[in-house]
């Protein structure tokens, strides 16, 4: 494969959200969503990481200047073909892969299958799913790995909209099709130049499009309302909680909130409805009591914190005991 660029396209406002706040702003335990996606992102070692934004597009670039990416501001949502052609100032050489601030759970082995799929046809390739209530989303129209058509949930006909087998968004474009995009039209109900379109004009020049099928489809799609956030939280909590009990942590209930901010050593014990929050690191042979909340500490190790106490903003020395109900500050600390 040739040098790889991303384009994250992150301009779209979230109607469904019902929030004044862009939607991929939402936090996902405890992280924006978008920075999951730009931290997938860059485990993939693209040459480029182009993030186009939109609506609040200043509190998005300020939160993603710490990852250090490229922003193109899509100023009209004209669809999701403009918003990658916005981007094109920022590729110089190489394929490019589409990814949505707004999918959270992406895991990098499925990005990581999915380019190897890509690799071995060279074709432009988008990742479809299938799921039970496909309303929304554009349908996919299969032959074998080959994809006949997508067509848009709001142009698709009672027939064409019963088929369950559904765009992700997802896709490849190999370097010599990019100009294909800009052949995309906007004759469709919305009038949007729709990135899936450049199925029809690929298949206008007798181009063939493949389609990688992911089964897990709540990991490859968007968050799209408050459902969709709660049940991003639980998914992501508990991987969270699974990484920390791999790496050596003993939890005694899953009901602890830990922030994917947070660093755990081993031989850390969290008892039960404790909260552990923020740019928080705790260290080894710790013991943090039930119902107890921390956040953007350092609990250095051997220290007991009993329950019922909070700990904000603060650095507990080696060995410290916490008594129960205990309120540390900075002005407080040990």
């Amino acid at each position: 494969m040739k040098k790889l660029n991303i384009v994250i396209l992150a301009a779209g406002k979230g109607e469904r959200m019902l929030s004044k706040k862009p939607k991929v702003m939402h936090e996902i335990m405890g992280k924006p969503m978008i920075g999951y996606a730009v931290e997938r992102a860059k485990e993939l070692a693209p040459v480029s990481i182009t993030v186009v934004t939109g609506f609040g597009r200043e509190k998005v670039e300020a939160f993603l200047e710490r990852y250090n990416v490229n922003f193109s501001v899509q100023t009209e949502q004209k669809g999701t073909a403009h918003a990658v052609l916005t981007a094109k100032r920022f590729i110089h050489g190489g394929d490019i892969l589409i990814l949505y601030g707004d999918v959270p759970l992406m895991e990098y082995s499925t990005l990581n299958d999915f380019i190897s799929f890509y690799k071995k046809s060279g074709n432009i390739t988008f990742m479809t799913t299938r799921v039970d209530n496909p309303s929304g989303y554009g349908r996919v129209f299969m032959d074998g790995n080959v994809i006949k058509d997508i067509i848009e949930d709001a142009d698709a006909t009672p027939e064409e909209k019963a088929i369950q087998e559904i765009n992700t968004g997802i896709c490849i474009i190999p370097e010599e099709r990019f100009a294909l995009l800009g052949e995309i039209q906007n004759d469709n109900k919305k009038g949007e130049y729709y990135l899936t379109d450049i199925c029809k004009v690929a298949k206008s020049k007798g181009l063939t499009v493949k389609g990688y099928h992911y089964d897990k489809s709540s990991e490859v799609l968007g968050v799209n309302g408050r459902k969709d956030l709660l049940e991003a939280n639980l998914t992501m909590k508990d991987r969270v909680l699974d990484a920390h009990i791999k790496n050596g942590v003993t939890l005694l209930d899953r009901n602890v909130y830990i922030e994917s901010t947070v660093t755990i050593e081993k031989d850390t014990i969290i008892f039960p409805n404790s909260y552990i929050m923020g740019n928080t690191t705790i260290g080894e042979d710790v013991v943090v009591g039930p119902n107890t909340i921390i956040k953007n500490s350092t609990i250095h190790d051997n220290v007991h914190i009993e329950g019922f106490s909070v700990i904000e903003e603060d650095d507990i020395k080696e060995g410290a005991v916490i008594g129960p109900f205990s309120r540390i500050r900075p002005a407080t600390a040990l």
